[in-house]
Formats: structure tokens, sequence, C-alpha cells
């Protein structure tokens, strides 16, 4: 059984995986990869190692690995490599396989064409915020906990005044 994981950053954004997680599904159900799950290096859950126990636990014993980057920069060149090394001490009967980053893949110019022909207005700038914000784990490291955008954790009175204060 093949698997693939999608492997990035992460962000202390609560929510910011919602694109990746989406992409995921329509992996999956492309039926190209009997498990397709989301890995992240920091910050977001699940983290590599737990996505490579997950695609191992569903019976996967080859994993390719997609760098959600545009670039092989550090992460993809120095962390994930760490990563799958420690992955393969847990898991020995694991074969992985990278896969290239994609920024250099010529179908993203598509991509970028169709987003150029609908730009946002300046009031939909900060649209991708309230996406997250609908991911929220109340997280106190995430940059919207505690703020009136956070919709576990909203700002307190106090706190309202206190962030007006220092704005």
């Amino acid at each position: 059984m093949n698997a693939l994981i999608l492997f990035s950053h992460g962000s202390l954004l609560c929510g910011a995986g919602e694109a990746l997680d989406a992409h995921a599904e329509r992996l999956q159900k492309s039926g190209n990869w009997s498990v397709v799950a989301v890995g992240y290096l920091n910050y977001s859950e699940p983290t590599f190692l737990e996505a490579v126990r997950y695609c191992r636990e569903q019976g996967s014993r080859s994993i390719t690995v997609v760098p959600f980057f545009l670039i092989p920069g550090y992460f993809v060149k120095k962390s994930l490599p760490q990563k799958i090394s420690e992955a393969q001490e847990s898991y020995p009967d694991v074969s992985f396989a990278i896969a290239p980053a994609l920024g250099h893949d010529s179908r993203l110019a598509d991509a970028i064409l169709e987003s150029a022909a609908q730009p946002m207005g300046h009031d939909e700038w900060r649209g991708d915020l309230a996406s997250a914000a609908r991911g929220c784990r109340a997280n106190p490291e995430c940059p919207l906990y505690g703020t009136p955008k956070c919709p576990r954790v909203p700002a307190l009175p106090d706190d309202l005044d206190r962030e007006t204060a220092e704005a």
C-alpha cells in the first residue's frame, strides 16, 4: 500500500492548514494512493512523525513525501531528511521517497493566472485570517488568540481597551 504525505512547515495561526487539508482530501479521493496525510515540521498538527505513524497504521510500507514548498530550501534539503531519518528509526519497515518541491512545476503558472484573474479588493485581503479562525484550536500561541477575531477565546473588554491603547 502506497501512501502520500504532504509535508509543510506549519504555522502558529490556528486553521492555517485548511488549504493543505483540502488538497489532501482531493488527493485521497483521486484513488492514486491508499492513504494521504498531512505532516508538519513545526507548530501545526499532525507532526510529520504522527503522519508517518498514521500511514503505517493503515498498512502503508511505502510513503512518498511531497514537500509543500515552492523551492527546495532549508526545510526541504535539511529538515525533511532529518525527519525522515527519525521516522525510519521508528518504522524501519517503511520505505520513503521524496518528491521535488512544487516551485518548478509549470502547471503552477495556470494557478497563478487563475488567481491573478480574480484579484481581491482591499476589504478582502484579510479574508484568509477569517478562514483560519474557523479552524481555531484555542492555542495561546496563535496570533489571533484573545483578540476580537478569535472565535473561541475572544478578547475581554479590558483587553480591547489595552489593544486600542497599544495601537
